[in-house]
């Protein structure tokens, strides 16, 4: 009783340490949405090329965090005639590259894990636009194109209106859709942070460190690059089965790195969101299970070949870090900057909900009306 104690004071500790940067996070990526519109994304990327996978890689940076969410826009994206390489270059990067994640790698590990997860998200879209050049099954592509079709649901068509320009921003229907866009964010994640957060909690409390030890080489009688190739090679299967996707894969790659995995281990695991086994179920789904093993292929390829660059880039350039703090220094309290932090971002989040609510109050109101 006493371990369970522990590992969810550790799940309510880390969430606590990555609270304001969630809230202040969600609160840009939904100010973002509002303000940029996918209406003409299928006729701007149905050509290949790398000012294409750029833009598609643009336009998933700018699109939601959420695994399950980015997979379905990226079906969205596919079935109305982007490129397979820029779907799947949309797919990495709204995953891999957008903010929050970004925010709470800072907070829990430290700016260069921050950096070093922007570089990987680029490695990623870039090898993964190099793999498909080399191999791009098309018929396979074109079926899966159709099956995607077919499970694109009238919801998810509608899901492309048009949206707010900037001139939003200064109005209070433009508040309103970004507090609606912040409550889809937190609606779509929050089981998977909750469960991140508290599956990351039991393991650092309950799993042993000759675990890590025995599924992750270390530094000793094996040669550096063995390790950082094997750490590399291990951590998509680890995601696998923890069936997190990318936020939740954050408190899990800190623990990681609290037990002494490599640098580059910890930062392909980062990116193996899309290989957890939710993630290939859904896109056997989507496309087909040749499909969704191509895919899942790719990105296995990709995240860990982007690992490994991102770590001999840092070994480079002499900043691979060094510290590894204890589980117990991520999960302490005190009055300090993430206190008055969080309840900043705790008193935008109140203001942001409230709007949500008394919007869709007005609305209900008037639908009644009518």
């Amino acid at each position: 009783m006493d371990a369970i104690l522990r590992a969810l004071t550790t799940a309510a500790g880390m969430l606590y340490k990555a609270f304001w940067a969630l809230v202040f996070g969600y609160a840009v990526s939904a100010a973002i949405q509002v303000l940029v519109t996918r209406q003409q994304m299928g006729r701007v990327l149905g050509e290949r090329g790398l000012r294409q996978v750029g833009l598609a890689a643009f336009f998933g940076f700018v699109s939601s965090s959420c695994s399950f969410a980015a997979l379905a826009a990226s079906r969205s994206v596919f079935v109305k005639g982007a490129h397979p390489a820029n779907a799947l270059a949309f797919l990495i990067a709204s995953t891999n590259l957008v903010i929050e994640l970004g925010i709470v790698l800072w907070v829990l590990v430290g700016w260069k894990f921050m950096l070093a997860n922007l570089l990987l998200g680029v490695l990623m879209v870039l090898y993964a636009y190099a793999i498909t050049r080399l191999i791009s099954p098309r018929r396979l592509a074109e079926s899966a194109r159709q099956r995607a079709e077919e499970s694109l649901g009238e919801a998810q068509q509608r899901s492309d209106a048009e949206r707010s320009s900037l001139a939003q921003l200064a109005s209070l229907d433009g508040w309103r859709r970004i507090a609606r866009a912040f409550v889809m964010e937190w609606h779509m994640v929050y089981k998977e942070l909750l469960f991140g957060f508290t599956v990351a909690g039991f393991i650092s409390v309950l799993v042993p460190r000759s675990f890590w030890q025995a599924i992750f080489l270390r530094g000793g009688d094996a040669p550096p690059l063995l390790v950082v190739l094997e750490n590399a090679l291990v951590a998509p299967v680890v995601a696998f089965f923890t069936f997190i996707g990318s936020m939740g894969n954050v408190p899990l790659a800190a623990m990681l790195w609290a037990k002494g995995a490599s640098f580059g281990g910890v930062m392909t695991f980062l990116g193996a969101d899309l290989v957890a086994a939710t993630v290939v179920w859904v896109h056997a789904k989507y496309y087909g299970v040749r499909y969704a093993l191509f895919l899942s292929a790719v990105l296995y390829v990709c995240m860990t070949l982007a690992g490994i660059s991102v770590h001999y880039a840092y070994a480079a350039l002499g900043a691979l870090p060094s510290a590894r703090p204890a589980v117990a220094e991520m999960v302490h309290f005190e009055i300090d900057y993430t206190f008055w932090l969080n309840l900043t971002f705790a008193a935008l989040g109140a203001f942001l909900l409230s709007l949500h609510f008394s919007d869709r109050r007005r609305r209900g109101q008037h639908a009644a009306a009518v």
